[in-house]
């Protein structure tokens, strides 16, 4: 009989934070994003809960969204309620409310390779804030990367 490994394979990116669940001053996970070719925020993931240190941390960066933002500049394009199967929430099918932030915090992830649908399958590992990067700096949306699975 012939065994099967499944090996899972680990990357450390960047992504936009895009909202939070929980509160601004301590959220509780936070939903992430990256631009498609078009520039616009597509979500990609959602982290596993916070650690308290972690959640002081990314309190004092985040900012919610202003009104004025709604109607122009850069604004955060997804559901003010995110769809249960856009945050894995299969088992819970009620849509899933969240807190829209400015985007202008980017975060070092660490998440399975896995993706469908270009969203990570899987929620993913919170490194830690990159105040160095600009949103701009973030790679694309998975499998638009120039290159990407031999894409020009």
């Amino acid at each position: 009989m012939q065994s099967r490994w499944k090996y899972r394979t680990q990357i450390t990116t960047e992504a936009i934070v895009g909202g939070v669940t929980g509160n601004l001053d301590s959220p509780d996970t936070l939903l992430l994003g990256r631009y498609d070719r078009r520039g616009r925020l597509r979500y990609t993931g959602r982290t596993h809960p916070l650690g308290a240190q972690q959640r002081a941390e990314l309190g004092g960066m985040l900012s919610p969204l202003r009104p004025s933002n709604r109607r122009g500049g850069t604004v955060c394009p997804w559901p003010e309620t995110l769809p249960a199967s856009w945050s894995g929430q299969l088992d819970r099918p009620e849509p899933l409310p969240y807190v829209q932030v400015e985007l202008v915090v980017v975060v070092e992830i660490e998440a399975d390779v896995a993706f469908d649908h270009q969203r990570l399958r899987h929620r993913v590992r919170y490194i830690r804030a990159r105040p160095d990067v600009s949103t701009y700096d973030v790679p694309l949306l998975l499998g638009e990367e120039e290159g990407y699975f031999g894409e020009p």
